[in-house]
């Protein structure tokens, strides 16, 4: 089977010509994309869920946002299971008790 050859809008946010870049790189920025319209997709669902004022239509958008959600953690595990550095970042930081800059030094 061929491989596909991305599309003008999937490569018109490469910093890099998609022919320089490897399959698992494209694929990682097909993940981190996607990832990028699920978290504006939540803001924006979240924002139509608190104004709606019919309890149908807001079961509804709370359905919508809801599988939003299970998205956005599939595609993160799906980059962190492939990105050893993000791994372990997320690894120090998640999951964590107390204030969340607390673990961290600033100057």
């Amino acid at each position: 089977m061929a491989p596909q050859s991305m599309s003008i809008t999937d490569h018109a946010a490469l910093a890099e010509a998609p022919d320089s870049l490897s399959a698992p790189t494209l694929d990682m920025h097909r993940a981190l994309t996607s990832l990028a319209e699920k978290v504006g997709a939540l803001d924006a669902l979240n924002q139509r869920h608190e104004t709606c004022t019919d309890p149908e239509l807001k079961l509804v958008l709370a359905h919508q946002r809801d599988s939003t959600r299970l998205h956005m953690a599939m595609l993160l595990e799906w980059v962190r299971r492939r990105d050893p550095k993000l791994d372990q970042e997320m690894k120090a930081v998640l999951f964590k008790a107390g204030p969340i800059a607390a673990q961290f030094h600033y100057e």
